[in-house]
């Protein structure tokens, strides 16, 4: 029988090698013919793209939830399962939820909890578990105290201010909620635990009924000289512009000792910044860092360590 031109459209993209590119990956090439194709072709093709989905092709799940497949429900259940690709389980969860099917749910949370895949993928699938009905927020509140990758820590706790309705841009770019999200990307476990009890007192006052200025979420910090300091960060200068800050007090202090945390694990001007600003919540999160360094740089903590202790 002859196929349509379509249906060869469709034929060639769905057959035709993976090229290692974004688009590429994400999506079958031509897959748009399939929405040409009528009767007995339009079978084949779905049949084809199951078929694909089963043999490990997660772009097929996508195409197959476009084309409003509920007959694909069955294999893209399967395609959640252990034995597939990180990347497959969560694009057919995806596919699944998008025909209303929220069997994909317990594979998001089992590959979220054994930190398969890659950061970049598993914040795909923070995002996407909360999309689902009634979504478990602990699960997400999971991934940003324990996962290893800052990608995936990063876009759970997106998705749990989005859940909480604190997306909005004036209080997202306010400095307490990027403070907070800040010090959530630090490798330190004392930083992060600290900023995760802030996240959490946060949420759950704004859903008692605070509202955002009540919780200080739109304040924007006017202080020059922490607006000097918060520049020297992104310099090249062999030190952290601490000038002015002794006298900065209330807010502007909270700020400029979180600025210092949340850069502690990565810069060495942090950890002085501390010595000289006396940053005493420093003190943890140093010991902490002080179990990993050596040389000048473990010389540089103990001598900080040793001022605000002494």
């Amino acid at each position: 029988m002859a196929r349509s031109a379509a249906f060869e459209r469709f034929l060639a993209g769905v057959t035709a090698p993976v090229r290692l590119t974004r688009d590429s990956m994400d999506e079958i090439p031509g897959v748009g013919a399939l929405f040409e194709l009528v009767g007995e072709e339009r079978v084949e093709a779905e049949d084809i793209l199951i078929a694909k989905l089963g043999a490990g092709d997660g772009r097929a799940a996508a195409a197959l939830a476009d084309a409003d497949c509920f007959r694909a429900v069955p294999a893209l259940v399967a395609a959640t399962s252990a034995r597939a690709a990180p990347v497959t389980r969560v694009a057919a969860a995806r596919a699944l939820l998008r025909l209303d099917d929220h069997s994909g749910r317990p594979a998001l949370v089992r590959l979220l909890r054994s930190h398969e895949g890659d950061g970049y993928l598993r914040g795909a699938a923070a995002r996407l578990l909360a999309e689902f009905p009634e979504p478990d927020r602990e699960i997400l509140f999971e991934v940003v105290s324990a996962d290893p990758d800052p990608t995936a820590r990063s876009e759970a706790t997106d998705a749990l201010l989005a859940l909480a309705g604190l997306d909005d841009d004036e209080v997202l770019w306010g400095d307490v909620l990027k403070s907070v999200t800040g010090r959530l990307l630090s490798s330190l476990t004392t930083v992060q635990t600290e900023a995760m009890a802030e996240l959490r007192d946060v949420i759950a006052r704004w859903e008692a009924g605070e509202t955002a200025e009540d919780l200080g979420l739109t304040w924007r910090c006017g202080s020059k000289a922490v607006h000097r300091f918060v520049d020297s960060i992104d310099s090249g200068k062999p030190d952290l512009d601490t000038r002015g800050l002794a006298a900065v007090t209330g807010r502007e202090r909270t700020l400029v000792e979180n600025l210092v945390l949340l850069r502690l694990h990565a810069d060495r001007r942090a950890v002085r910044a501390a010595g000289t600003l006396r940053v005493r919540r420093a003190v943890e999160p140093l010991r902490e860092l002080l179990a990993s360094a050596e040389g000048p740089a473990k010389a540089e903590i103990e001598a900080v360590l040793a001022t605000l202790t002494g």
